[in-house]
């Protein structure tokens, strides 16, 4: 599978590079520490180590979070975009 960069903006107006496989990309509504809030939230049992996302990692987060929570990364990718 073949990746490539595209730019998100974010609700907040800034932009980030995202790497972009053929999949479903991650798209955040707002920025990150705020959907990382909701996660701890919704998810007692996730660390700041578990929801520690570096640009360009983000199927090494999904991995993370599907060992921790027990989902599948597609289950992730459509719960991290309607947070």
């Amino acid at each position: 599978m073949r990746s490539r960069f595209i730019s998100l903006e974010t609700t907040d107006g800034r932009s980030a590079y995202e790497p972009l496989s053929d999949m479903t990309k991650l798209q955040f509504k707002g920025g990150w520490n705020e959907v990382k809030g909701k996660l701890k939230q919704k998810y007692a049992q996730l660390t700041d180590d578990d929801l520690t996302f570096a640009e360009g990692k983000d199927e090494e987060l999904l991995g993370r979070l599907q060992q921790k929570l027990g989902k599948t990364k597609e289950d992730l990718r459509r719960e991290l975009e309607d947070l």
